[in-house]
């Protein structure tokens, strides 16, 4: 590119800067001028799809708003909550095992989501108001970056009633019969509700009643007094593309391993996402000029566009292979790993650009701290074909806050991030759910020794708390919800997870 000539006048001047002035000097005297303008420009297009990816993730996931239109709040791809634009959609029950789209969902709670275009008009987000005493339930709400901007619920004493959610643009002031007015920053925006699910009949029917008191409606469609929404009917309402049936899914759930960001197209989806989204909060804002302008120089020549394409091309892949749960927060204590902001990402684009790809819209750190590891006590990587054990001492479980709702969750994901499709004893996790059955056998000091293994333990202690593994490489998340003082500081530690040899 050393030999790029002058642009028109009427490019922008920012566009037309990245031009030396003079690049054809004798004995090539422009060269370093040229080069500089390349290498600088490379670097930032690095930097612009770390900080842009989160946002072409979630733009493009409210794709489903075309699929779901004419068809109300349903199950998009008969798997997860779908809905029309500025509604919020229901399963009645948790993800599916067997689904390979959606990395590391949990295994706790029953979901509802709205995705949302605030720039079309305000949603109105309902909370409960007969929940049960010490039943979690939060309702999450994210700006287009994943950036937690408000996190309802049972953590925060939520109280019972209707908020009018606001892009950047809205003007005016909390209305009558509503509680507050949350701001957005961006026009998208996205709405997570949880409502905790015990493994019986009874905790899922609590699970449900709370969900159903908690949703998301575009402010056209309100009316004076309350809502009550049918999770149960939105399960049943399942809505395929064309092309894509129920059978489909169920002999080859792989249809839907489909990347959320790609590196080849990344600058147009960025470009879309950005004119969705003309304005960004303060941490982003600087940012999203940086990308306009790097959107600009990619139009002008074709060899500004290749030097871009590649560069994003570059970055996707590395992100990918290097977001990884061994690789990806810092140290927690006894090998177990942390993104200490989680949620609250400020400008923190990196830490955010990870969190996008392996768990994407996580909850605010102080609503669920999230412990991640991919390797054992000696470092090495963790293998279904090893049988490994998690000890905790006496009185050392997790410290959650159980008066609002807290639980703790150990779930086993593959090496891809996706629950098993199926488990000999039906558990993709273990935890607070399992101590509240009298499932898990503890040891005559008062000790809990959990067993991670692909192979099914031989003695009676082993089977009850077996946690089964993959026949391959696996990870580990624990999700505690509603944490102590004692985890959010890091004075709580986890056991390590030890290889039996």
């Amino acid at each position: 590119m050393v030999d790029t000539p002058p642009l028109p006048s009427k490019v922008p001047y920012l566009i037309r800067q990245f031009t030396p002035a003079n690049p054809g000097l004798a004995n090539g005297g422009g060269v370093p001028a040229s080069l500089t303008s390349e290498h600088y420009v490379e670097a930032l297009a690095r930097v612009v799809y770390v900080w842009g990816h989160p946002l072409v993730n979630t733009v493009g996931r409210s794709s489903t708003w075309a699929l779901m239109e004419g068809h109300g709040p349903g199950m998009a791809m008969g798997l997860f909550p779908g809905s029309p634009k500025n509604w919020m959609g229901y399963v009645d029950d948790y993800l599916p095992a067997s689904q390979r789209k959606v990395v590391t969902p949990n295994n706790d709670t029953i979901y509802g989501a709205c995705f949302a275009d605030l720039g079309d008009e305000p949603v109105v987000i309902q909370t409960p108001d007969d929940v049960p005493q010490g039943h979690y339930w939060t309702i999450q709400i994210v700006d287009a970056f994943t950036t937690v901007t408000h996190q309802l619920g049972s953590a925060s004493a939520t109280p019972a009633g209707k908020y009018l959610w606001v892009g950047p643009d809205w003007q005016g002031s909390t209305p009558e019969g509503f509680v507050d007015v949350l701001r957005s920053p961006t026009n998208i925006g996205v709405a997570m509700a949880r409502s905790f699910a015990a493994r019986t009949p009874e905790g899922k029917a609590r699970a449900r009643a709370v969900l159903n008191q908690m949703g998301a409606y575009p402010l056209s469609a309100d009316a004076p007094g309350r809502r009550q929404f049918d999770c149960e009917a939105s399960a049943r309402n399942k809505v395929y593309p064309a092309g894509l049936t129920a059978e489909m899914l169920a002999a080859d759930p792989d249809l839907l391993r489909i990347r959320p960001v790609h590196g080849e197209r990344f600058w147009d989806d960025l470009e879309k996402a950005l004119n969705a989204n003309p304005k960004a909060g303060v941490n982003d804002a600087a940012m999203a000029d940086q990308a306009r302008t790097l959107l600009g120089l990619r139009k002008s020549d074709p060899r500004w566009k290749a030097l871009l394409d590649r560069a994003a091309l570059a970055a996707d892949a590395e992100l990918y292979e290097g977001a990884r749960y061994d690789q990806v927060g810092t140290d927690a204590g006894n090998g177990w790993q942390r993104q200490e902001n989680g949620g609250d990402w400020g400008t923190d684009w990196y830490g955010r650009a990870l969190a996008a790809v392996i768990y994407i819209y996580v909850n605010h750190y102080r609503e669920a701290i999230y412990l991640i590891r991919g390797t054992d006590a000696d470092g090495a990587l963790l293998q279904g074909r090893y049988r490994y054990t998690v000890r905790f001492e006496k009185g050392q479980l997790p410290p959650i806050d159980t008066a609002k709702g807290g639980f703790w969750s150990l779930t086993m994901y593959d090496r891809d991030y996706f629950m098993m499709p199926t488990s000999p004893n039906g558990r993709h996790n273990i935890g607070t759910v399992n101590l509240d059955a009298n499932e898990l056998a503890f040891g005559a000091d008062g000790s809990l020794t959990l067993v991670l293994s692909h192979e099914e333990p031989a003695d009676a202690e082993g089977k009850a708390n077996w946690l089964p593994a993959p026949d391959d490489q696996f990870a580990l998340l624990l999700r505690a919800y509603v944490p102590t003082q004692a985890i959010l500081d890091g004075s709580y530690l986890l056991p390590q997870v030890k290889r039996i040899r």
